[in-house]
């Protein structure tokens, strides 16, 4: 047998024994989250408490002097409303020029116009005084929308946290939990725990930005076909440029203006998704096709005249909204398999006895160790990761090829890389595809056989079970072990036991049936410590023509001898 066994510590060997500098180095990483997304909340925090305090100040009447749009000097928010209104407190006149506390600032003019038009020049209103600064006074009180940026900071803190926890947890003995096999603890509650937490997180972060990035620019793309079209001429037109992490950004800004509904108007908005540009010819190329004083047509909502648009032509970039919808459906597939995960045995239950030296439960039904929305999700974020990298390459190629400058050597360095890429965006199709599959069932008795002791399992599958033309299930026992070699962490799996349980290619036997084995005496019962790992566990393979296979695996707990069958 190839499995060899330390003694004197309990378990098996082929570790490294001191993994105080991996902990370490893995500390340092997960702290390092955690406190930039301490950082980022509380700042997010502040911010939202201080725009939410305005609700509390004091309202007074004031009067609006004037009224209109200012740029701001910003090229990546270049207008806000400016507002100048007086207001009286203790007898004294006062005057001021804020609209509310949080930041009004826009790249789109039509934002700005429309806050200002709410505060006409000469109009009465009320504002609102901080009672501790009489000086200064906000016409509004708004919602605290930056909260919702805690929505990102807070991935930050629970990768952070969540990592320290794994990384520091108190490790239990697997021999004093023998009333709990590895599956339970592993696809349980704890499970099922997380993939809710995850869920929520893809489902918020996903529908937010599927309906800002898709829903809404497509329903006005959609609305604006019976838009009337309108005479309108370019008053400005100019490239704006600012910098950012990842270099400078570009957009091309062009003011127009038309006459509806009795007043003339003034707008920015070519289409309804504007995205900046790192190739700043392109900005200047729409510059030069919409130069200033040039006559041209806009579309005007005819319920509305302060809404118009320049191009309502349907484009590619509208399709770039697709992109969090994969995180939204991913979000929704982890809580719909959230709510099917349930143990059948939770602790505290009272426990059916089963002989030997401890008490297990008659019979559990085993959880997969990876299901199949596990594997799309898997297959996703290596995909998004592997090549949202790629194409920040790809782009630089493209534009080579653009600006008829072409980087060969660049273009053929990432040939490779671009086909990987293809390939990971397969996996998640065939992946996808595997979700459709029935679903096997397995239930075993005991819950945690001991060596040398029967097995029986029972299973049954949910779906299209007559998809399977041949299905076959295997128990198996593996040790596996981490260690370093070099610089390098390296996981060696060794498999030192293997009993075909099932093949069939019976109909009948498929959809449900039983089987009986005995766990072999000579071999090594679950263990699982931080460098090294005895498993045994069932693996289910069902094969679906012209289909991706049913392929899954279960974890089971495999009990020692008890103490009288070890004395002689």
């Amino acid at each position: 047998m190839a499995l060899k066994l330390d003694i004197e510590r309990g378990g098996p060997i082929g570790a490294s024994g001191d993994s105080a500098a991996g902990k370490g180095c893995l500390t340092l990483f997960f702290m390092v989250f955690l406190g930039m997304g301490l950082a980022a909340t509380a700042a997010v925090g502040f911010q939202a408490a201080r725009e939410a305090a305005v609700w509390l100040w004091p309202k007074t009447p004031c009067l609006v002097r004037a009224s209109g749009v200012d740029t701001t000097g910003d090229d990546a928010a270049p207008y806000q409303p400016t507002i100048c209104f007086e207001y009286t407190v203790d007898g004294r006149s006062r005057e001021g020029r804020t609209v509310s506390r949080g930041d009004l600032s826009s790249s789109i003019y039509d934002d700005a116009r429309r806050i200002a038009d709410r505060f006409p020049a000469g109009s009465r209103t009320a504002c609102r005084i901080n009672p501790e600064d009489p000086n200064e006074a906000v016409l509004e009180a708004r919602p605290p929308f930056i909260a919702f940026a805690a929505l990102l900071t807070l991935i930050f803190v629970a990768v952070g946290a969540g990592g320290l926890w794994m990384v520091w947890r108190p490790r239990r003995d697997d021999q004093g939990s023998a009333t709990r096999s590895i599956s339970q603890r592993a696809g349980g509650v704890s499970g099922a725990k997380v993939e809710l937490v995850v869920g929520l997180i893809f489902t918020a972060v996903g529908g937010v930005l599927t309906v800002l990035l898709l829903v809404i620019p497509l329903a006005r793309l959609a609305l604006a076909a019976n838009w009337v079209e309108t005479p309108a001429e370019v008053i400005s037109s100019t490239v704006r440029s600012w910098s950012t992490d990842d270099g400078t950004s570009h957009r091309a800004d062009v003011l127009y203006t038309y006459e509806a509904g009795g007043r003339s108007w003034m707008s920015n908005r070519r289409s309804f998704f504007s995205l900046s540009s790192s190739d700043v010819d392109d900005c200047r190329d729409i510059v030069e096709r919409y130069h200033e004083g040039r006559s041209v047509s806009c579309w005007v909502d005819p319920d509305d005249p302060s809404a118009s648009v320049l191009d309502r032509a349907f484009r590619p970039v509208y399709l770039i909204g697709l992109f969090p919808l994969v995180f939204l459906i991913v979000g929704l597939a982890l809580l719909a398999h959230s709510r099917r995960r349930r143990p059948s045995t939770i602790p505290g239950d009272p426990p059916t006895s089963f002989g030997g030296d401890t008490e297990v439960a008659a019979e559990v039904t085993l959880e997969p160790a990876s299901g199949p929305v596990a594997k799309v999700i898997a297959m996703t974020v290596a995909a998004l990761l592997w090549n949202g990298i790629v194409s920040i390459f790809v782009w630089q190629v493209v534009e080579g090829f653009r600006n008829g400058s072409p980087e060969w050597f660049l273009t053929l360095f990432m040939i490779p890389f671009v086909l990987v890429g293809v390939a990971l965006i397969g996996g998640v199709l065939y992946a996808v595809l595997g979700v459709a599959n029935p679903r096997p069932r397995l239930v075993i008795a005991p819950s945690s056989p001991r060596l040398g002791g029967r097995l029986r399992l029972s299973w049954t599958f949910s779906g299209a079970v007559g998809r399977i033309e041949r299905l076959t299930m295997t128990l198996e026992g593996y040790e596996k072990a981490t260690y370093r070699r070099g610089t390098d962490t390296t996981t060696d799996r060794d498999v030192f036991a293997s009993t075909t349980l099932v093949d069939t290619a019976s109909e009948w036997e498929i959809a449900n049936g039983t089987a009986e084995t005995d766990i072999p005496v000579d071999t090594m019962h679950s263990f699982r410590s931080d460098n090294n790992a005895v498993v045994w566990s069932i693996h289910v393979h069902g094969e679906v023509p012209r289909w991706p296979d049913v392929i899954e695996a279960f974890t089971l707990e495999v009990r020692p001898l008890s103490r009288r069958e070890l004395l002689p």
